[in-house]
């Protein structure tokens, strides 16, 4: 069972990476210093508390045990087999054991089984520093990950509430039914997002699973990014919420938007208005997204000064600009259609996604080994499982563009 402390470290740590990721390669404001130094301070003070508990727990169940099934050793930290190993040595035995039952299945021995995590179904638990790797690099070959509010949770329902400033004022503030930023206000309205299960397939060979270790680690590695961020953006992008997160393009929230003065045909006048439809507080971080059709269109636009009004930006990591704003390729939003043909409806967004959409991360990957049904080819399945859920929080954080 998870320690219920684990979730609000989880918690300060995704606060603390919101704050590096809005102000990398810039400054960062003094106020912001102290909020991000304020949240990994108590994310260290809860850790403290947890291991301590936990060192606590397993000391108790030690003395408990019959002398005779004790390791005697001076100093020696009982791990249930009789042997002594430090914190990192525990973390390397657990990631060795996980990788002998991706190759052997349950053949292993009893001190390997017991330093397996199972989740709630039975499923093998990748070792969290391995899972963290997929995590983290999931968010640099995707798009909506990295500029999304990403909130780690161990639940299966996220209380978007919680999270939201339903409104404000000066002297007397009167409820009402609708929030300022588009979300109902009262509690029989409370919005709620679904952590869905995400899965991806991987066939390996007998020569991949003989590898080394770390070998084994970089082919999974490489293969579940590429998916789990190929299938995300898909979903946080048109999603319909059913089995899968609500996409911006599924989304029946957002209301603001234009018709192109042209049908089916971009016009810079047309994407330059397009931010003026989200109030200022969600203009100043926002960016554009759109489908690689309308990406090929964008670069041909110019200004009243015959300027292009697309800019690349040469350092790496830093999206090209629109009109000053950045610009994110999403594939799962509506292609452009040529001219003539009916119009799309929501092929081009703009916004501030840090503020307009929250993905819910249980921030665990589960795998399931299947043999038989691959043993004809001469391969062993692994079926991972990760879990997440999207959808947008703040409706008047974007707005579209009808071509």
């Amino acid at each position: 069972m998870t320690h219920p402390k684990l979730e609000r470290i989880a918690q300060h740590l995704a606060q603390a990476r919101a704050i590096q990721d809005e102000f990398e390669g810039k400054d960062m404001p003094a106020e912001a210093y102290t909020q991000q130094k304020g949240h990994l301070e108590r994310a260290s003070t809860l850790r403290r508390e947890v291991e301590s508990e936990v060192a606590l727990k397993a000391h108790e169940a030690w003395v408990s045990e019959p002398q005779y099934s004790h390791d005697m050793i001076v100093g020696a930290e009982d791990l249930g087999h009789g042997s002594f190993m430090l914190e990192g040595e525990k973390k390397d035995f657990a990631k060795s054991a996980f990788f002998d039952f991706l190759r052997k299945g349950n053949d292993l021995k009893v001190e390997q089984k017991a330093a397996l995590v199972e989740d709630a179904t039975g499923l093998k638990l990748i070792p969290a520093d391995f899972a963290g790797t997929i995590l983290k690099d999931i968010a640099r070959e995707g798009v909506f990950r990295g500029v999304a509010f990403v909130r780690p949770t161990t639940k299966a329902t996220v209380d978007v509430g919680s999270v939201t400033i339903a409104a404000g004022g000066w002297g007397k503030l009167e409820t009402g039914t609708t929030a300022a930023d588009g979300l109902p206000a009262t509690p029989a309205d409370k919005q709620t997002i679904t952590v869905h299960d995400l899965n991806a397939l991987v066939l390996l060979g007998v020569d991949e699973l003989e590898d080394s270790d770390e070998n084994l680690e970089e082919i999974l590695r490489l293969a579940l990014v590429s998916k789990f961020a190929e299938q995300e953006d898909d979903a946080f992008a048109a999603g319909s919420g059913t089995g899968q997160p609500w996409g911006l393009a599924a989304s029946t929230q957002i209301t603001q938007g234009l018709t192109a003065a042209t049908e089916a045909t971009l016009l810079a006048d047309d994407v330059i208005k397009l931010p003026y439809q989200v109030p200022v507080a969600f203009r100043r971080n926002g960016a554009y997204f759109g489908h690689t059709t309308v990406e090929q269109a964008m670069q041909l636009l110019k200004d009243s000064t015959n300027n292009y009004i697309w800019q690349e930006r040469f350092r790496e990591g830093q999206p090209p600009t629109v009109n000053g704003k950045p610009w994110y390729t999403m594939d799962g939003l509506p292609a452009m259609n040529a001219t003539g043909t009916p119009p799309v409806d929501k092929a081009l967004f703009f916004g501030d996604a840090r503020q307009g959409y929250m993905i819910a991360d249980r921030r665990q990957i589960a795998v399931q080994r299947l043999v038989e049904r691959y043993a004809e080819v001469g391969k062993v399945g692994l079926l991972f499982r990760h879990r997440v859920g999207g959808d947008v929080i703040r409706p008047k954080a974007f707005a579209w563009l009808k071509l």
